[in-house]
């Protein structure tokens, strides 16, 4: 049986991280500690929250939209709600960093690893997309007639936002769900998160329009949601988020301009 969550947030870390040692950390450990993950995707986060003030275009992609709605509830104004969406991936990763005790040292090398295992990483999603069209679905969107420079925020906004409801909240949830409530080991826990983010993540991308996706679109969503829950579940949150944004800018940019 898995271990019984201590709280919602210290499951949103993988199990393999949560249990590591830093007196004897190695890379793979200390890339899926939330102060490197936090360090590694600070610019990113920054480039996209500048990105929706400095912009003419709107680039909110849905994923950060759902986070301003659910700060709007508590009556904020839309400004602050964009900012919330980056302070919201920001305090996750701090308040982890802080429950951990780990200490607050980076090593640098470690975030140029993260870089080079986030473009490996990025290879095959981009030969998937281009087998099973995940290309297409870049092509035929309004993101075709954006700058370069909006191309980028918003790629860099989806894999932020997009991982960080899909696979730290949801596949953390529904862990949670199973193995608490149901009673099921921890690798039925993650299995079935890992299924159910993806899933949903396909439906994700056929919204608002249900049905504007083909199959084979909807296949490639699937996939890629397979894919980034294992590395989130392998290799963490900030390699995960990382190099869904890679695949972006890679989709967005190169097909997409080249097919205009």
């Amino acid at each position: 049986m898995c271990v019984q969550t201590v709280s919602f947030l210290y499951m949103l870390l993988p199990k393999s991280a949560r249990h590591a040692s830093l007196h004897r950390a190695r890379y793979s450990e200390l890339s899926r500690e939330p102060l490197y993950m936090l360090v590694f995707l600070l610019p990113l986060i920054f480039f996209y929250e500048i990105a929706l003030y400095s912009s003419t275009s709107h680039i909110q992609i849905k994923a950060h939209d759902h986070l301003v709605r659910f700060f709007e509830l508590f009556d904020m104004p839309l400004t602050q709600g964009l900012w919330l969406g980056g302070i919201a991936i920001i305090t996750t990763l701090f308040i982890w960093h802080i429950s951990t005790g780990n200490k607050w040292g980076i090593k640098w090398k470690v975030i140029g690893g993260m870089t080079l295992e986030t473009i490996g990483f990025t290879l095959p999603l981009v030969f998937f997309g281009a087998v099973l069209g995940g290309y297409a679905a870049a092509s035929s969107s309004p993101i075709g007639s954006l700058s370069v420079f909006d191309k980028i925020a918003v790629s860099f906004g989806a894999g932020l936002y997009e991982e960080f409801l899909f696979r730290m909240i949801l596949i953390a949830a529904i862990h949670t769900l199973v193995c608490n409530v149901f009673k099921q080991s921890d690798a039925m826990g993650l299995g079935v998160g890992v299924l159910v983010s993806a899933i949903l993540f396909a439906l994700y991308h056929d919204l608002p329009n249900a049905g504007s996706l083909s199959p084979i679109v909807l296949l490639f969503f699937f996939g890629a949601g397979v894919y980034l829950g294992f590395l989130y579940v392998v290799r963490g949150f900030g390699i995960a988020a990382a190099t869904h944004a890679a695949y972006d800018v890679v989709a967005t940019i190169l097909f997409v301009s080249s097919t205009q």
